[in-house]
């Protein structure tokens, strides 16, 4: 199933700028019929699954509950939020965005933290393979301007990270540019 992936904060809370922005993406994706698929837990990945699932569509949560499941007691995410309708159990985090990256259209990279920069550089990696590999298309990066690109300009040059496959949008109506062309 072709969906639409995002990824971002677990630790912003409903009510919050962030985790009202996560719902007006996941509103965004559905109202062009996209499919989305989050790492399933709360945050960011319960705003947008909660914006999506307004607009009808199916929203995939790739959980790891072999590893967050044994974390309750430490503010960590036990049972997929409540706006999945497709839940899928990775093995481990790899794994997870495997699941998260294949089949997916384009990936729209919100603020986060250490795991949303380590799948944003394994979807940046993924685009950097496929780019030198003739039978494989890019999957579209998109990251939010404000958060985003800032970090990105200082990492150094000589590491290949070919800035070309990433996207920058700075506000919904931007990212609507981007999704509506989408097929």
């Amino acid at each position: 199933m072709n969906h639409i992936t995002v990824f971002g904060s677990s630790r912003c809370k409903a009510g919050e700028s962030e985790y009202v922005f996560a719902e007006e993406v996941g509103e965004l994706i559905g109202k062009y019929g996209h499919n989305v698929a989050t790492g399933g837990y709360q945050g960011t990945m319960e705003a947008v699954s909660k914006g999506a699932l307004n607009q009808g569509v199916t929203v995939s949560g790739v959980t790891v509950p072999s590893l967050f499941s044994e974390k309750s007691e430490k503010g960590f995410e036990r049972r997929p939020n409540i706006y999945v309708n497709n839940e899928i159990k990775a093995e481990s985090l790899s794994n997870r965005i495997h699941f998260l990256l294949k089949d997916s259209k384009a990936i729209i990279v919100l603020p986060g933290k250490i795991g949303t920069l380590t799948e944003l550089f394994v979807a940046w990696n993924s685009n950097y393979l496929f780019n030198i590999n003739e039978n494989k298309d890019l999957i579209p990066i998109f990251l939010k301007k404000d958060y985003w690109k800032k970090i990105v300009d200082e990492f150094p040059n000589n590491m290949e990270l070919n800035k070309e496959f990433l996207n920058y949008f700075e506000d919904i109506a931007q990212l609507e540019m981007f999704v509506s062309k989408l097929n």
